[in-house]
């Protein structure tokens, strides 16, 4: 058995079973690829994937028995190149997030910032998507991060720390209704056309549950991924806005009127997240510690240690509504 076998099954799975796609991505021929899968199998004794002639329908139970193998095999072969750069040139690489617009947009900045006079050489990538989108490119490999906010149920086989508890913001243009109060309760709220992210529209997100302990009747007439977009819509009086407080600018949104929701709506948590086989290099750790400086480097190793897939710092030393990055 070769690791390029392995590569070229992996490769072909992460392709939707299309060898043509997967032939591309390795920069080789499609008879390439097939016959070194061909090779893999002959070598197993069993078919990985069910065929209908030539094409790949869907993977046999063996076939996922074995890529969930081999992804973690080729994760560690990546582990040992990467512990191989970090011995001879630690200063150079690349970090890849996958993260939402909010993070991205309005906490991230000052922090890469700050990362980028540590280490100058270091390329950052940023892949912006909803949360399962982004774990599926943290599984798939594809990055080394994720920072997110919500529900963490899909990422119980991964190390994440629980960073930052934060409020939301309820926005409204300054002619509107509400326009002259400071606060709101839930069932005022509940009396507004409601423009909210995508998926917090969900049973499983806090905002309905909220509504829905409350025994309210709710309305919501749009959700966007992006804030900037939400802020638009609101502007355009389609509705009362919900976004994270760090996504109100006093200056840009100085047209604006912020409610805070203290004690009417649940806190929401920032959370980091990454593969428990991932090589932390020493600006992976660097990053982190400006990003979340209460977050000790001896915690995180822990939990890699000691395979802990859930830590939460936060209830060590850090308290709720802290001060994002200033």
């Amino acid at each position: 058995m070769k690791l390029q076998q392995l590569r070229f099954f992996v490769s072909v799975c992460h392709s939707g079973l299309n060898v043509t796609a997967a032939a591309k991505q390795l920069f080789t021929s499609q008879p390439g690829v097939s016959r070194q899968v061909r090779l893999l199998e002959d070598e197993l004794g069993f078919s990985l994937f069910v065929r209908q002639g030539k094409a790949l329908v869907s993977l046999t139970y063996a076939g996922k028995e074995v890529l969930s193998r081999a992804e973690k095999i080729l994760k560690e072969v990546e582990n040992i190149k990467a512990f191989s750069h970090e011995l001879t040139n630690e200063h150079n690489g690349q970090l890849n997030i996958a993260t939402t617009h909010t993070q991205a947009r309005y906490v991230l900045p000052p922090v890469l910032k700050k990362l980028h006079a540590v280490y100058p050489s270091i390329k950052v990538n940023l892949l912006q998507g909803t949360s399962q989108q982004n774990l599926k490119s943290l599984r798939e490999g594809e990055v080394d991060f994720v920072i997110s906010s919500g529900g963490t149920e899909q990422a119980s086989d991964l190390v994440k720390l629980d960073l930052f508890k934060w409020q939301r913001k309820i926005v409204v243009p300054k002619n509107h209704t509400l326009a002259k109060q400071s606060t709101l309760s839930l069932e005022e709220l509940s009396k507004h056309p409601l423009i909210v992210y995508v998926g917090n529209d969900k049973a499983s997100s806090s905002l309905v549950q909220a509504f829905n302990a409350a025994q309210l009747d709710y309305k919501i007439v749009f959700t966007a991924r992006d804030s900037d977009v939400i802020k638009t819509y609101v502007r355009s009086e389609l509705g009362v806005g919900i976004i994270a407080g760090m996504a109100v600018d006093e200056k840009l949104d100085d047209d604006l009127h912020a409610i805070d929701t203290v004690g009417v709506l649940p806190l929401s948590s920032t959370w980091l997240a990454f593969n428990p086989s991932l090589f932390m290099r020493g600006f992976m750790h660097e990053f982190i510690q400006l990003f979340a400086p209460h977050v000790k480097r001896e915690q995180i190793q822990s939990a890699i240690d000691n395979k802990l897939l859930l830590i939460d710092p936060q209830k060590i030393s850090q308290p709720i509504d802290s001060a994002w990055h200033s």
